[in-house]
């Protein structure tokens, strides 16, 4: 056996020994199919099974606590359990977690978004960010009268067919043929490609997520954003901001604040909806006119859902107070810092970036001579190196840090004693990796 098997035969014996919950996991049989309820959370030969979390920190059911930089799939600016969230949705369930009608707190939740998205005149909410661009989707068909639809390449926006088919490799199958006809997938930073597709007039929206692709792996720029918003009113297509991610974290106003460019259309969800689930979908009195108007056709039994309204006016309040979002963005790049030192110790060709409060984890950069910083190689290594992503996160796990195979994310709680304990346990991890040949740097 070669040293670098019996380093990953090693690692993943440790992982089943220490983290298993063999009171959950037994023989018996797992009545969740594929042994989660996301992709992004299986693992083998099992995914470790949390109970708690509180701040920045969570614990598994074995016991052992772990460094959260998952933060809820970003959903978290303020950690888990935050007292005046709490407070908030423990009031409400007092006074009912459903009343199947308009809430007193839907007027106030939309308010407050409007404040800090002024091109949100109107909301409306939905129950996930998927089911937002959905909703978006059709409000642009009617409102155009138009069919198709232009996506970038590497962007998310959700699991349904529209925003998922034919984007990411080995996606698996289940996806409506049909779906091809009518989406338009353009290359990343490409405004001749987007003018290709938009000058046929028969795109009704190109969606994007302005911050960059998939949570800011790739890059963006204003005078991209620029173009966009000049091709899009050239041709007569509705321009949509997928804000789910960058909203309330790049800043208080999400990126079309930091541009000064702004959508038709703009979807909100994770920080916006206080941690909880729900989304929204905001533009202009004019465009949302069609629900007056009864022109479009939409419901679902946890739109707005008053427990998630009180967690989103709770965490609006906090946002208000101080300035989180530039400490999430100073721990973010302090903790790129300290894995790339960390990894550069250890001699593995792992390098990290940020944008935003959100960092980055590329393997082999240096062995390919990349650059590391958003872009389509961040996310071509990504995939290549998927099966020692996940070896990264076994030995991060193990370590008592957990994140994304790839990415995570950092929150306004997280300090320089939590940063030092990231540090520690990236070391440490690099240390069991570092003959694993896709690790070691370059000679």
């Amino acid at each position: 056996m070669t040293p670098a098997n019996t380093a990953v035969q090693a690692l993943m014996t440790r992982y089943g020994d220490t983290l298993r919950d063999r009171g959950l996991w037994s023989c018996a049989g797992n009545p969740l199919a594929g042994g989660s309820g996301h992709d992004s959370w299986s693992m083998e030969p099992f995914p470790v099974t949390f109970e708690r979390g509180q701040g920045v920190h969570k614990w598994d059911t074995t016991g052992h606590r772990y460094l959260d930089l998952w933060m809820g799939h970003g959903a978290l600016l303020f950690g888990n359990a935050h007292p005046a969230v709490v407070s908030a949705v423990a009031r409400q369930m007092a006074e009912g977690q459903h009343l199947g009608g308009v809430h007193r707190l839907h007027f106030a939740w939309a308010e407050r978004i409007r404040e800090y998205f002024p091109s949100c005149e109107q909301v409306r909410f939905t129950a996930s960010g998927s089911e937002a661009a959905q909703l978006a989707l059709r409000i642009a068909r009617v409102c155009t009268g138009r069919g198709r639809i232009v996506r970038i390449d590497g962007h998310f926006h959700g699991w349904f067919d529209d925003c998922l088919a034919h984007l990411l490799p080995g996606s698996g199958s289940g996806f409506n043929p049909g779906v091809a006809e009518h989406i338009g997938i353009v290359p990343s930073m490409d405004l001749p490609a987007v003018e290709d597709e938009l000058a046929q007039c028969d795109v009704a929206a190109l969606i994007l997520e302005p911050g960059g692709g998939s949570s800011g792996t790739l890059n963006w720029s204003v005078e991209y954003l620029a173009g966009l918003r000049q091709l899009c009113d050239r041709y007569g297509t509705l321009l949509i901001f997928d804000e789910v991610i960058s909203g309330f974290r790049y800043h208080l106003g999400g990126v079309q604040a930091m541009s000064r460019i702004y959508p038709d259309l703009t979807l909100l969800a994770k920080i916006s909806a206080g941690g909880m689930p729900g989304a929204l979908v905001g533009g202009s009195a004019e465009l949302m006119s069609i629900f007056a108007k009864r022109g479009i056709t939409h419901s679902g039994t946890f739109n707005g859902c008053p427990v998630t309204a009180a967690a989103a006016l709770a965490t609006l309040e906090l946002i208000g107070e101080g300035e989180p979002i530039t400490r999430a963005n100073n721990a973010a790049s302090a903790l790129v810092e300290a894995v790339n030192a960390a990894a550069e110790s250890a001699g593995v060709d792992v390098a990290a970036y940020a944008q935003s409060s959100i960092f980055h984890l590329v393997i082999g950069a240096r062995a390919e001579g990349v650059v590391v910083a958003p872009g389509v190689d961040a996310v071509r290594l990504a995939t290549r190196h998927a099966p020692e992503h996940k070896l990264l996160r076994v030995a991060l796990m193990l370590e008592g840090v957990d994140c994304h195979s790839s990415h995570g994310w950092l929150s306004a709680l997280h300090d320089a004693s939590h940063l030092e304990e990231a540090a520690c346990g990236f070391s440490r991890a690099f240390e069991q990796l570092r003959h694993i040949p896709v690790f070691e740097l370059p000679h």
